[in-house]
């Protein structure tokens, strides 16, 4: 794929919408610029017991000319791949393969998974098997339906770059990359004068309160990059803004990304754009401008 064919996919909260409505929504997003859309961790969790809104939320896809381009699976202690609860355990493995039969039935190319937080209490050697556990049952499901799993550098022991290439290198398979987050890599770089004490509190108390800062979280984790959560912050909290509006140096990002990351596939806009009052149109527009900076960069380099 050419890096200036590389969709942008946007996460649209569609759970409030009453299902009559989703069609009259599509055809608003579509006339604002929207191509293409993420599955969010909401409705792919929801979703299989409710097959009248899958059905309904295909057919606005198709009416509109929306393509559903990857998904994000529920998450948390209960749904994550190092999930230690042992009843939850034993239902786990079909919860999630009954939702990737769901993300093929979109004709989705990936989807984002958490390794899991540790706040189970258990010793990082034993939510490593875990996840071994997941990986192993999963991953030939997913080549089953023609998934990638994209499992995300979020903000924990658990999935920093080391525990994340550790992964990849002992599964080593088309089905399995890397989902890189925007965000959470900003939060977790160190930067001058970025001292543990600054990150909000429930960051530091994942980290015993000496939160470990990566060097450059990108630089390692770029050639099994598939796809990315791009939001923005200030470098302290998990805010989620559309990208421009922290700290992050948007240039440099993206150009790192369509140059030196040989598995991207796809862009997803994760910014809470309900929290604040974004409009599809303004994410597309701004999506477009960034992209189309950073091509002329590209090109300008190359005279």
């Amino acid at each position: 794929m050419k890096s200036n064919d590389i969709p942008v996919s946007h996460f649209l909260r569609t759970r409030g919408i009453p299902t009559s409505m989703l069609g009259p929504f599509f055809e608003h997003c579509a006339k604002d610029g929207v191509r293409h859309l993420s599955l969010t961790s909401e409705e792919l969790e929801l979703l299989p017991q409710d097959p009248e809104r899958c059905k309904a939320l295909q057919c606005a896809s198709r009416a509109s000319g929306i393509r559903f381009l990857n998904a994000h699976a529920p998450y948390g202690e209960q749904w994550d791949l190092n999930c230690s609860d042992p009843i939850r355990r034993t239902v786990l493995p079909e919860e999630h393969k009954r939702r990737f039969e769901l993300c093929a039935s979109f004709g989705l190319e990936s989807i984002t998974m958490h390794i899991g937080t540790n706040d189970s209490g258990r010793p990082l050697f034993e939510l490593r098997s875990r996840v071994r556990e997941s990986l192993a049952e999963l991953l030939p499901e997913a080549e089953t339906f023609g998934l990638i799993i994209a499992v995300e550098n979020t903000l924990f022991p658990t999935d920093t770059p080391e525990e994340l290439l550790a992964f990849l290198a002992e599964f080593d398979r088309p089905s399995l990359g890397i989902c890189f987050d925007s965000g959470h890599a900003n939060l977790m770089d160190a930067s001058p004068g970025k001292q543990p004490g600054m990150m909000v509190e429930w960051i530091r108390r994942r980290w015993e309160n000496s939160v470990h800062f990566q060097n450059d979280t990108l630089s390692r984790l770029l050639p099994h990059v598939v796809t990315c959560h791009l939001h923005d912050n200030h470098g302290f909290d998990d805010e989620h803004l559309l990208a421009g509006e922290g700290t992050i140096d948007w240039s440099r990002l993206l150009r790192r990304l369509r140059t030196d990351a040989p598995r991207l596939r796809s862009f997803q806009n994760e910014a809470n754009m309900s929290t604040y009052g974004i409009s599809p149109g303004e994410a597309v527009n701004r999506f477009k401008r960034l992209m189309s900076f950073v091509a002329e960069e590209l090109v300008g380099s190359q005279r």
